[in-house]
């Protein structure tokens, strides 16, 4: 959980409202590290060894249109002005999408599970506060003048991914923690990450 936090389903509509559409595209570098190590240290931790199946789990829509998305920009491609208007229509109802994900998990769960735990709020404190400062200080030491630098704060401070609770959950290991710490890490990250912004903008 400390690892693989929500990259893309929350990521990029957090970046794309705070810092503009245009830092999207880095998100989308982040996003291909992130599976790369997923299906390779995650999927091999939770597992004992490194498996082809899971390298081959790498091709997958989002893995493809983040390459896709990449290749257009480096190459400088612009697509139709109708394909771009679908795309920004499609962009525009993520962060709604995952507020309603993030509801549906409250309306579902025992709230006291959630919000009544005092463990859960520190890992959430060192999760979406003391790491990414940790990981930016020498960030800002080595590239003070970056661009980059505000996409790896908002990606530092995201809250806890599905994908550990997917793979919990296949492997038949007890997930609730992780069911009860995205909910919080989701809602806590609200306020954190304008906590981190003040602290490195």
């Amino acid at each position: 959980m400390f690892v693989f936090s929500n990259l893309g389903f929350i990521g990029i509509p957090v970046v794309s409202s705070i810092l503009g559409s245009r830092y999207v595209v880095y998100v989308m570098v982040f996003v291909l590290m992130y599976n790369v190590v997923f299906y390779t240290y995650g999927l091999g931790w939770m597992e004992g060894r490194l498996s082809l199946t899971a390298l081959r789990a790498m091709i997958n829509p989002g893995n493809l249109c983040c390459v896709a998305a990449l290749v257009l920009v480096l190459c400088n491609l612009r697509l139709p002005d109708f394909v771009l208007t679908a795309t920004d229509y499609l962009g525009n109802v993520t962060t709604p999408l995952a507020l309603m994900s993030v509801g549906y998990g409250l309306a579902n769960g025992d709230l006291r599970e959630i919000f009544g735990r005092p463990k859960l709020y520190l890992f959430s404190a060192i999760k979406l506060l003391l790491l990414p400062i940790v990981m930016m200080l020498p960030l800002c030491l080595v590239f003070p003048a970056s661009d980059l630098l505000p996409v790896c704060l908002v990606m530092f401070g995201m809250p806890v991914g599905n994908m550990p609770l997917m793979l919990a959950n296949q492997k038949g290991i007890d997930a609730r923690d992780c069911t009860a710490l995205i909910i919080l890490t989701t809602v806590l990250c609200v306020a954190t990450i304008p906590v981190l912004l003040a602290l490195f903008l």
